[in-house]
This record gives C-alpha cells, structure tokens and sequence, in this order.
C-alpha cells in the first residue's frame, strides 16, 4: 500500500515538473517573439497599392514589419482622414510609405506631428526623376473645370422620357459646394499603369535598401528584382495595348486615365464620380455627346458609382461600360496586384 503511495506520489510530482517546464517554454518563447516584433523597424504604408509593393520588396526580411493605415470602406482616399488607431501605430512606426501626389490630405498633420517620421513619397520620387528619366511624362494633370451649373440644368438637350429619368436619378441638385475639386491637381491614381507602379516599387527598395556600393545582393534587393520581373512577365494586357491603341475611350472614374494611358488609348471624356460627386444634367448631356462625336466604344467605371451613368452611357450611347477595379478598397495580399490588373484585362478583352 505504502508502494503505491510513493508511485502515485512521484508520478504526480513528475506531472507537475512536465507541466511547469512546457508552460515555462511557451511562455518564454511567446516572450521573445513579443520582444523581437517590438524591436522590428515598422514601416506604415497608407494605402493598399503601397502596402502591396512593400509587401513584395520586403517578403521574409528579418526585422521589419509592414502594416497598412486604416482603409475607407468606401468613397475617396483624398478625403481619408486618420483614426486614433492610425495615429498611435505612426507614433511608434520608423517609416511611413505613401503613394503621394495629394493622394493623402492628412500627410502635413503627420508630418507637423511627427516630425523624425521618414516619409517616403513614391509621387514625388516618380515627378523629380529621381532615377527615373523619362517617367515624370507619363503623370497625368487633374482638368480644372469649371461650369455654370444654372445654365447647364436649364438647356438639358436630353430626348425620350427613360433618359429624362436616367438623367435626373444621375444628377440630383447642383451645388457649389458639390464642386469635385482635388488641390494638388494630379491625377494621383498612378499605380493604375504598370510602368509607374514598377516605379514606385523601385523608389520603395531604393528607401529600404542600405547604400551598397558594390552591388551586392541582399534579400531586399532579391525581392525587388524578383517582383520586377514578375510585374514585367505576369502582367498580361491580353493584346489590348494594340487593340486599343489610338483608340478613344471615356471614363467615370479618374483612376481609369491611367489604365488607358497604359494601353494607348486617348481619353476622350471623364467624370470623375464617387459618393460626393453630383452631376448637372448639362454636364451629363455634354459627357454623352463627346462619347458620340468621339466615336467611343468602351467605358471605363467603376461598379459602385458609375452603374447608374453607365446604364444611361448604354441606353443613350453604342458604347459599352465595363466596370473595372481601382485597387482602393478591400484587404489584398502580396499578389493582388497582378490579379487584379490582368482581371481588369480581361474584363475588357471580354467587353469588346
């Protein structure tokens, strides 16, 4: 009986020790990893094309940790502003990544707050030429507009009782106030062309790489030329960039002058719409007019704003609308961005 005890006992203490030194193990190592991500360099990114390039640029780097600004589920990244949570991850972030170009209206309140911050501005990089000759060319400038919105909804040269309701459900009062304005006046939407998106992965390796001045290889620059190459051969333009070019094109959505630009084709009328943009039936009229007298056969939209103008373009028009994907809203991981672009192609191909 006394045996028994004694087994019992030493089985129980044995029990106790494996316990113990597994908890003591788990407990240490999620401890070093706690203590070994708070020592990684934080690089924020503010947008989801930035993120997916530093994303590449820096797969399975030791030391750094890529986290993306809080997205808007909808409407315009100009208008974002930042949450506390975006503010207390910049507190602690060693370098901020943005796309540029007035993309980011809170960028001088993140600047005036942070002033240690390293900023970099993947725009400017592409407009100073900073390694990139030639590049700047291919920047597109915001039309300034402006129209006398009385006078447009007075002479609405519109015909048939469908488009005159199409019409109105498009173009609600006018206002001032409603006047879709953009300061910086860049069309800053410019990962939309491969060329200028393999630039602003260029100018995001060249901020995270160390001087190396005899070229060696490092695991940045191994992802930077991986994921090059992989943009130069993955995305597929299925041809269209001979279809298309000398074409014209509209579109409803600025971002899209830059997927035409990418493509040969020439815009020939734009309107640029998101949640806050209300259009006159003038401005309506006139859009539709340049799509016939420009002989336009496909345009460009995005799905969520420009459905109700596009089903107007279809009625009132030959020409057809494909609503394609800027890139914007939504989570997107490291591949995302060749998916998207070479869905967006084929969107198109299918269209035409």
């Amino acid at each position: 009986m006394k045996k028994n005890k004694l087994i019992f006992v030493l089985l129980l203490l044995c029990s106790i020790t494996v316990v113990s030194s597994v908890g003591t193990f788990f407990y240490v190592k999620l401890n070093n990893n706690h203590t070994a991500a708070e020592d990684d360099i934080l690089v924020m990114t503010s947008c989801n094309p930035v993120y997916i390039a530093t994303l590449n640029v820096l797969d399975g780097v030791d030391g750094y940790r890529v986290e993306n600004l809080s997205q808007p589920t909808t409407g315009c990244l100009h208008d974002y502003t930042l949450t506390t949570e975006d503010m207390k991850k910049l507190s602690k972030a060693d370098m901020l990544i943005v796309n540029g170009g007035g993309m980011e209206g809170y960028l001088e309140d993140v600047m005036e707050a942070y002033p240690n911050l390293q900023i970099v501005d993947t725009y400017e990089d592409i407009e100073h030429s900073n390694g990139f000759i030639g590049m700047d060319t291919y920047l597109i400038k915001e039309e300034e507009k402006e129209h006398d919105h009385e006078e447009e909804k007075e002479s609405l040269p519109l015909e048939g009782k469908v488009a005159a309701e199409l019409t109105d459900e498009v173009s609600n009062e006018v206002s001032d106030e409603h006047e879709h304005h953009h300061d910086h006046g860049a069309n800053s939407h410019i990962w939309m062309d491969d060329r200028l998106f393999k630039c602003q992965v260029t100018s995001i390796a060249n901020a995270l790489m160390e001087p190396n001045r005899n070229r060696e290889e490092t695991p940045i620059s191994k992802n930077f030329l991986e994921y090059s190459n992989k943009l130069e051969n993955e995305i597929d333009k299925q041809g269209l960039d001979k279809t298309l070019a000398g074409s014209n094109v509209a579109i409803l959505h600025e971002a899209f002058a830059y997927t035409a630009q990418s493509l040969g084709a020439n815009v020939v009328a734009t309107m640029d719409l998101d949640e806050e943009r209300q259009v006159s039936a003038g401005e309506v009229s006139e859009f539709l007019d340049a799509i016939r007298d420009n002989n336009v056969a496909i345009v460009f939209a995005e799905y969520d704003y420009g459905k109700s103008m596009g089903d107007l373009i279809e009625e009132q028009t030959d020409a057809k609308v494909v609503y394609l994907e800027t890139l914007v809203h939504g989570s997107y991981d490291a591949s995302s961005y060749i998916t998207v672009q070479n869905s967006n192609f084929s969107k198109i191909r299918d269209i035409l």
